[in-house]
């Protein structure tokens, strides 16, 4: 089955529907911001890579286009990449959710000056919060990182006091043992060290260029992360002040 191609339209943004992007290096925290954004927004948050995911284990809302899941499927069982038309499609499935009518937050895409091109075509951007962490700090972070090999939950080891940054470590009650389900925790293949080095290579040569086009189109919030989910509240003040919440 060859690739969907994109359904282009001057927009598919609904009236009133607002869009922000979470931007930063993998594992700089936006996946923990997103879940607090969503709370005090009421949008949607959108992981492409969550959402192809939900796809291969058949967990999509009802919604969902069968034909794109099917290619999506047929893609990986032969062992290719997902391109990014079909990337945009699912986007696209995923605005038309009942949560995606107030807005989105779009965390992890667009990540590639191409990606950004298509998305431009068909929908807006709001604001930018560009999450950013010491790169010592990061890397520290990541490589603590411990994840459920059942249920997914995530935990981190990494006990941070120094410089300014004061970051607590999330431990399960049980070492090794996840919390929510009793299952195994592991160290993942992205947060082994040779993976993360290659990761951060590609995020700067691929992903950061995309900030400066950022900057020219839409309101960027540059946010330094240093204590963790306790930086919140200041975050949410400054992205409540761009959007109409």
């Amino acid at each position: 089955m060859k690739n969907l191609i994109i359904r282009y339209a001057a927009s598919v943004a609904k009236p009133g529907q607002q869009f922000l992007v979470l931007f930063g290096a993998p594992g700089v925290g936006k996946g923990t911001f997103a879940k607090l954004l969503i709370k005090d927004t009421k949008f949607n948050h959108i992981s492409t890579g969550d959402e192809i995911r939900k796809i291969l284990k058949g967990n999509t809302s009802q919604s969902f286009d069968p034909k794109l899941i099917a290619t999506i499927k047929d893609i990986v069982a032969k062992g290719g990449l997902v391109s990014d038309e079909i990337v945009m499609n699912i986007l696209q499935e995923k605005l038309k959710e009942p949560e995606s009518a107030k807005g989105v937050i779009l965390d992890g895409f667009p990540r590639t000056l191409r990606q950004l091109d298509l998305y431009e075509k068909i929908l807006p951007t709001n604001v930018v919060v560009n999450v950013t962490l010491r790169a010592d700090i990061l890397l520290e972070k990541l490589a603590a990182r411990r994840t459920c090999v059942g249920c997914g939950t995530a935990f981190n080891i990494c006990d941070i006091n120094r410089d300014g940054y004061v970051m607590e470590p999330l431990n399960p009650k049980k070492e090794g043992i996840c919390d929510a389900c009793g299952g195994k925790l592991v160290i993942r293949d992205d947060d082994k060290k040779e993976v993360i080095e290659q990761r951060m290579k590609e995020y700067e040569e691929k992903t950061h260029p995309l900030l400066e086009r950022y900057r020219a189109m839409s309101a960027v919030i540059d946010f330094e992360v240093k204590r963790g989910k306790k930086d919140y509240p200041r975050l949410w003040d400054l992205v409540k002040q761009q959007l109409r919440v």
